[in-house]
């Protein structure tokens, strides 16, 4: 709870970029500091820290395992029927973007879900999100189709089996 401020910082400057790239994605306040105390009371938000300096936090995810809005995909479907883990709330501070930290928190995330015993990876992201796009196709997730997430909101949808 703490480091709520700086988690938040992650989330703005995140915020910033998709905004200059033309992406809507978060720019109608959603994730807001209520969604990531909820995440920090549920024990789903993962942090990064510096290499360097493990007092500062450069980075941000939500792991949850079930997602309500992919149970019904309007379009496509998944590959499999397995536990699933799923990524949510991406985030880097700006100062830290570029440096392959996304990536760092793609590694936790594969490796929270072997730990925990989960034999898929799913995670849903805007059309224009290039850069998650980007970082999906590096580690082999599949596109399965798109889903509604509330409130009304088109999204990719992507897989990985593990």
């Amino acid at each position: 709870m703490q480091d709520i401020d700086e988690v938040m910082k992650a989330v703005e400057d995140s915020r910033e970029v998709l905004r200059l790239q033309g992406n809507g994605q978060w720019q109608d306040g959603y994730p807001n500091r209520d969604t990531f105390l909820n995440d920090i009371q549920n024990q789903t938000l993962y942090v990064l820290l510096d290499d360097n300096n493990p007092s500062i936090l450069v980075g941000v995810c939500a792991l949850t395992y079930y997602e309500e809005d992919y149970d019904h995909l309007y379009e496509g479907q998944w590959l499999t029927t397995l536990l699933y883990m799923v990524m949510h709330r991406v985030a880097i501070k700006k100062e830290y973007k570029g440096k392959g930290l996304g990536k760092k928190l793609f590694d936790i995330f594969l490796i929270e879900a072997k730990k925990q015993g989960y034999h898929s990876l799913r995670i849903d992201t805007h059309e224009g999100n290039d850069i998650m796009k980007h970082i999906l196709s590096l580690y082999d997730f599949t596109f399965c189709g798109r889903a509604i997430l509330p409130p009304n909101k088109d999204r990719m949808v992507f897989e990985k089996i593990i």
